[in-house]
């Protein structure tokens, strides 16, 4: 099959970034499926850590998106931090509230196997912190916001290769803190900020035109990191201060690899809708989850089977409501919240004047 370079402006791009979000909100919801399943079948059903690789992935898409939206265009530290804000607090703190509800009159269905009690202060601020939040996958949002924080600080008002540079720098050295200052990866891991630094790495590849179309090459790519992953993992360096050096890379090739197969993508819409609404997915899917050992004890089953199709239709389940707060929450509270600001700025600039 003949190559060609790819434009980051095809349909295929936005597509293959779309695909890549689906791709890895589906490895961590399968990765918390197969934790409950271990668990109610007495570890008859084994686990799927290999699912982890999925916030991985998620930070690397951070890292190459954020570069395209900010390179070679003029934005101030304030306009770049109110869109990412915008992009990551509302349906977040939406959910928050909905959790400290269930915590109030449920507890038991919030974090009841946690050695310690829900930070909920840290929750809604997500600083750093050993406690479980309130929604508990909104520890990665901790990086995502630090991350933001930093290339606010390196690369704007006008993001550039040369800033660039400079951010994945930064990030790089930044992800040795943890070494050199023996923090607990539990608070904050340090060396996950290299998986963003290899995220706008790529994204400068692309926008340079180093890549090239090639389907088997893509196939290859995705499934050597896969397979890198997976021993990484297996050897236990999925957790733990070394996580991010041990994942980068293997990411960064499923990352790569995923993006390549652009056209493959179009024939694959489910994946492209489940990246749509992959960040609500991704928050959501706990609320949904709880669903499977409740249900297992109601009925009161205990064989293995049974208990991973319980799982399983769980988990449909658990897709679908998540697409459907994508639908009716996500998307439609994302776009009020711009126009009170776009709104906001309107009014102050009419009466400055």
């Amino acid at each position: 099959m003949k190559s060609q370079s790819i434009a980051v402006d095809q349909p295929q791009y936005v597509e293959s970034i779309q695909a890549g979000r689906g791709i890895a909100a589906l490895l961590v919801v399968v990765h918390h499926i197969a934790q409950k399943s271990h668990a109610l079948s007495g570890g008859a059903i084994p686990l799927f850590d290999f699912g982890i690789v999925g916030v991985d992935i998620f930070f690397m898409i951070s890292g190459f998106i954020i570069y395209f939206v900010t390179a070679n265009k003029t934005m101030t530290h304030v306009e770049f931090m109110e869109k990412r804000i915008v992009r990551v607090f509302p349906l977040y703190w939406g959910l928050s509230l909905l959790a400290l509800l269930v915590l109030i009159f449920k507890p038991n269905l919030i974090n009841s196997n946690a050695q310690q009690a829900t930070d909920i202060a840290a929750s809604f601020f997500l600083w750093p912190t050993t406690a479980p939040y309130l929604v508990n996958n909104g520890w990665t949002l901790t990086y995502e916001i630090i991350f933001y924080a930093l290339w606010a600080l390196v690369a704007l008002p006008t993001a550039n290769r040369k800033t660039a540079t400079i951010a994945c720098l930064v990030l790089a050295a930044g992800s040795f803190m943890g070494l050199l200052f023996n923090v607990d990866p539990k608070v904050i891991n340090f060396s996950l900020f290299v998986e963003f630094a290899f995220g706008v790495a790529v994204g400068v590849a692309f926008k340079k035109g180093v890549f090239r179309q090639h389907i088997p090459a893509a196939i290859g790519l995705t499934v050597a990191g896969a397979f890198l992953a997976h021993l990484a993992i297996s050897q236990g360096l999925g957790s733990g201060q070394l996580r991010g050096f041990a994942l980068a890379i293997p990411s960064a090739m499923m990352f790569i690899g995923i993006i390549l197969l652009g056209p493959f993508w179009k024939r694959m819409r489910t994946v492209l809708a489940i990246g749509d609404s992959s960040y609500s997915l991704y928050l959501f899917h706990p609320f949904i989850l709880v669903g499977i050992p409740i249900t297992v004890k109601l009925l009161g089953i205990s064989s293995p089977v049974q208990i991973l199709a319980i799982s399983a239709a769980v988990g449909v389940a658990a897709i679908a409501a998540s697409h459907m707060v994508y639908k009716l929450v996500e998307f439609p509270l994302t776009q009020m919240m711009r126009g009170m600001i776009k709104s906001a700025k309107s009014l102050g600039a009419a009466r400055a004047r």
